[in-house]
């Protein structure tokens, strides 16, 4: 096996969510921070008779700054955590992000093990004839036997990767999956003052404006505890060469294409960042009134151009990066117009009567302004391998 050390930088906000969500019962806004209300710690400080504090929970309105303003108690008294947070989320719950038992954020190798997988996906893909890719993507839309299309958060994914990253060995499907032969581990524990909680809206294409987008009085924004720009942690990502090469590499059924596409596995990573990047900056650069995310795109292009003189490689992770980021429909269906179509009309993936798909995108808030999309990291190799 080869193992090498990578320092992982953020290059945009980055969201990994553990799947919980906070409301207001949960805590507090104040002074540029939000805090995590620990009851017991509520109970002990205020003396507050339980069945008391339940009660007024109940009443509508009850928040907790009122709550502890009366009774002249500091939130910082009763929380189990702050997290700095530049704009109060009032009514609007927050997701938070994933961390370890200790309470400390960090970035599972199976999310970055799912990007460099797409990556590698991908660049299958794009070696295929226009032939093979039609017959995959008519593939995609075929019913099961009870008449049901895949799921759509996966429009088809499935049939390209059985077709594509499965070995034609025999045993089970799980134990001829080309990534068996890549490990990444989950990286060190960052500090949990790290941490940021940002706002996100979702922003819509309307004509040629990009606006916020609001369907009555429902303003479709969000609140992240987020990984800002500039922090770095570390990770190994190994590579078996064991179940490459001979005996192993002939039972799993792993072609020569397949073992080489694992071995360029950085090279495919920066190939579709490259993609993502120019589309992305083509879009933004529409005159839709996003210049600061154009802008965004064209730093990022530069950055893609120094870490891979680097030896390293950038992706896009986490929640927001948006359908492009994490399908392969695009380029399955390049070049393939009826197929494409016909794929959005069956998944129902955007209005039929535009071009523009997907008209929506995640940005994230700095300073209330515009200010990058979510999940782009950057790996940079340490030292040799072992």
């Amino acid at each position: 096996m080869a193992t090498q050390r990578y320092r992982l930088e953020i290059l945009s906000p980055l969201h990994i969510g553990s799947g919980q969500e906070y409301g207001v019962f949960d805590g507090v806004f104040q002074n540029g921070r939000w805090y995590l209300i620990d009851i017991e710690k509520v109970l002990t400080r205020s003396r507050e008779d339980p069945t008391n504090l339940a009660n007024a929970m109940m009443q509508s309105g009850f928040n907790w700054a009122s709550w502890l303003q009366r009774r002249n108690i500091p939130p910082q008294e009763v929380a189990a955590r702050a997290v700095v947070c530049h704009q109060n989320p009032a009514q609007t719950k927050i997701r938070a992000c994933i961390r370890d038992p200790f309470g400390r954020p960090y970035i599972p190798g199976s999310t970055l093990k799912g990007a460099i997988r797409t990556a590698i996906l991908e660049w299958l893909v794009l070696d295929l004839g226009e032939e093979k890719r039609r017959r995959l993507a008519q593939k995609v839309v075929q019913r099961d036997e009870r008449g049901r299309l895949s799921p759509r958060e996966w429009v088809g994914r499935e049939t390209v990767e059985r077709e594509l990253l499965i070995g034609r060995g025999r045993g089970n499907e799980s134990n001829r999956d080309l990534l068996r032969a890549l490990h990444i581990s989950d990286s060190e524990p960052i500090d949990p003052d790290k941490v940021q909680i940002g706002l996100v809206w979702v922003y819509t294409l309307r004509g040629n404006r990009l606006e916020q987008k609001r369907v009555g009085n429902e303003e479709y924004k969000m609140f992240l505890e987020w990984l800002p720009t500039s922090v770095e942690t570390r990770l190994t990502i190994t590579l078996d060469e064991g179940l490459l090469q001979g005996t192993a590499k002939a039972d799993l059924g792993f072609s020569n294409q397949q073992k080489e596409a694992l071995h360029g596995f950085i090279d495919a990573c920066n190939k579709r960042a490259s993609s993502l990047i120019e589309s992305e900056q083509g879009f933004y650069k529409k005159d839709y009134g996003l210049s600061a995310i154009a802008q965004f795109y064209g730093r990022l292009h530069q950055r893609l151009n120094q870490v891979e003189t680097q030896g390293g490689f950038l992706l896009n992770i986490g929640w927001g990066g948006g359908w492009k980021a994490k399908t392969v429909t695009n380029p399955l269906t390049e070049g393939l117009d009826e197929e494409f179509e016909q794929i959005r009309r069956l998944y129902k993936l955007g209005k039929r009567d535009t071009d523009v798909f997907p008209k929506t995108r995640r940005v994230a808030f700095r300073n209330n302004q515009p200010h990058a999309p979510l999940g782009w990291v950057a790996l940079i190799p340490e030292g040799g391998t072992s």
